[in-house]
């Protein structure tokens, strides 16, 4: 089952299994009156306005754990989910190297009216599941799903696969880095390319580590779904198999 919300999806909110899944860069979208924050078109089917792939991924997993999944509804470049509110990242004016114009000198109000309406229910929603399970004596694991260019602009060749990010080491995100680590034809590591214990922010810090719950994000190189059905089959797989 999926609800639909112009914020943020949400599969299997009913579920009672003890894994939430969140993918707070599933889309590319931007709302309506807001002209694309002025960017060309294809900028949004970039790395800059969403991580390919990770929203199928998402979906495929939720429904073959049959766990709950909560997916962003707008792209990064709106209003970054994978941020927190008092960030200054939360809304960038430029993303490797490319000028958004429509965040260019914004205002407090456009910037808290984004938090208020985009981002906060987000969390409340997450914040509200958990919650919920609690209350049916389910502890919940956090597990964000995400993707990484293998190449920033003027930065180096990133040679993972994937990385499996955390701030604090739980059995959690260990389960998931040897399961990956078993698989020869991966090169994995931890808190690769990204090091979640520098930066502490996106979902699995805020709706896991902030609160005690054992937490991992996944970041999958976006190569890896160049053939999306492909991508989207094997990673389902793998993480299915150490998952479930």
């Amino acid at each position: 089952m999926q609800e639909q919300n112009k914020v943020f999806d949400v599969i299997n909110p009913d579920s009672a299994r003890p894994l939430i899944l969140t993918c707070e860069h599933a889309s590319a979208a931007i709302p309506s009156g807001y002209d694309n924050l002025g960017l060309s078109p294809m900028w949004l089917d970039t790395h800059i306005a969403r991580d390919k792939g990770c929203r199928e991924l998402t979906e495929t997993l939720a429904q073959k754990l049959g766990c709950t999944a909560f997916l962003a509804g707008y792209s990064r470049l709106f209003v970054d989910y994978n941020r927190r509110e008092t960030e200054a990242s939360l809304i960038v004016d430029e993303s490797d190297k490319v000028i958004i114009p429509g965040n260019q000198n914004l205002s407090d109000a456009e910037r808290k009216y984004r938090i208020e309406n985009y981002h906060r229910p987000y969390y409340h929603a997450i914040m509200a599941k958990i919650e919920s399970l609690r209350q049916q004596g389910v502890t919940p694991r956090i597990f964000s799903v995400h993707g990484f260019t293998p190449q920033l602009r003027g930065g180096s060749f990133r040679p993972w696969n994937a990385g499996i990010l955390y701030v604090t080491p739980n059995a959690f995100a260990e389960k998931l880095l040897r399961g990956l680590r078993n698989l020869p034809e991966l090169k994995v590591d931890a808190n690769v390319p990204y090091d979640m214990r520098r930066y502490n922010t996106g979902a699995a810090a805020i709706c896991g580590e902030d609160i005690g719950l054992e937490n991992a994000v996944i970041e999958i190189r976006d190569s890896e779904f160049d053939d999306m059905a492909a991508g989207v089959a094997k990673w389902g797989n793998i993480l299915y198999d150490i998952l479930n």
